[in-house]
């Protein structure tokens, strides 16, 4: 049996167990926010009031930073659970202003720029695809968070030929990148109700995300049905992540630490999980002992038996292609150069 030490490491949210005045455990993410959070240790003046009557969540400073907290009581102890407060500095008014501002310079810079529409200067192109995918993935998460929510366009399609697809096209461009892509399944098709547009999106970011990790030379993509869901699986064979590396995985990253290079802007498993919530599906991230593993379930049904009828979708995409969009961080710059869409 696994001791409480073991337990508390795989959990990905900082965990505290206090008894009386005294910290009688804390796992690795604990200590990585706090380090002064060790066994043995007195609860420190500005945590949170430990009583049985106190409330059960809310938020704490600790120097600089703040953190929201849940608290429960057990026979052994309290637990606290914390993670770094999400930031409100900016209104919805000012991302929207400065959302529209980068578009249009978007768009100025690639209409005017001869370097762009040129076969040279691939890291240039390379930096544009990558700012153009920062700033639609901002977009995506100030629509998730509005009144109006990201559109949403369900039909019935086929979920395993989208992912054979996707994956047969994004391989060549991985494997210039020294990262081999194998999509396997048995199933030759698997209807499921969602956004084909949404759940292609979904894949690309998951891949993106895997490609990412440090000796990630090999990405596996496995999709069958179970149980009246569809499950879809990608894994690696990178080293396991530092824990460091995994509080950037996650988004716990804080201000204490200057940001991790090559750790991107922690915006892709957000909108990962934001599509699948969309198709009432579930994105789950295994830590495990070796590299993580994503598992993603959607539901297989109810299917809809009519033949939608959808508006067009305007094209926003800039007249790039969207799969180098996708992979813009991981793909070497050369590939760029060749991207006649551009």
């Amino acid at each position: 049996m696994p001791d409480l030490n073991d337990l508390l490491a795989c959990f990905p949210e900082a965990a505290v167990l206090i008894q009386g005045d005294r910290i009688a455990a804390a796992n690795p993410m604990a200590r990585h926010y706090l380090p002064q959070l060790e066994p043995g240790a007195p609860v420190p003046s500005w945590f949170p009031p430990l009583s049985e009557e106190a409330p059960r969540s809310g938020v704490f400073t600790a120097g600089l930073s703040r953190y929201a907290f849940r608290l429960a009581g057990t026979s052994g102890g309290l637990w606290l659970t914390f993670q770094p407060a999400p930031l409100t500095a900016l209104t919805d008014t000012q991302l929207d202003g400065a959302l529209r501002q980068l578009r249009t310079f978007l768009g100025e810079l690639l209409v005017g720029s001869e370097e762009l529409s040129g076969p040279g200067h691939p890291e240039l192109k390379k930096s544009f695809h990558r700012l153009f995918r920062l700033v639609d993935n901002l977009d995506f998460m100030r629509l998730a968070g509005s009144g109006d929510g990201v559109p949403f366009r369900p039909v019935t399609m086929d979920l395993a030929g989208l992912c054979r697809q996707t994956c047969a096209e994004a391989a060549p461009l991985l494997r210039d990148a020294g990262v081999e892509l194998d999509y396997q399944s048995p199933l030759s098709s698997l209807l499921v109700p969602g956004d084909p547009q949404l759940l292609r999106r979904l894949l690309l970011e998951l891949i993106a995300n895997a490609a990412r990790a440090p000796g990630q030379d090999r990405i596996e993509v496995r999709l069958r049905s179970q149980g009246g869901r569809a499950v879809l699986t990608l894994s690696g064979n990178g080293a396991p992540p530092t824990q460091r590396q995994l509080a950037a995985m996650l988004q716990q990253d804080t201000d204490q630490r200057l940001p991790m290079a090559g750790s991107g802007a922690g915006l892709g498993l957000p909108i990962a999980r934001h599509i699948a919530s969309l198709h009432q599906g579930s994105l789950l991230v295994d830590l495990g002992q070796e590299a993580p593993t994503t598992i993603l379930s959607l539901p297989t049904g109810p299917l809809d038996p009519r033949v939608p009828v959808r508006s067009p979708i305007l094209q926003q995409d800039g007249g790039l292609s969207p799969l180098l969009v996708a992979l813009s961080d991981v793909l070497p710059a050369g590939l760029f150069a060749l991207d006649d869409d551009s």
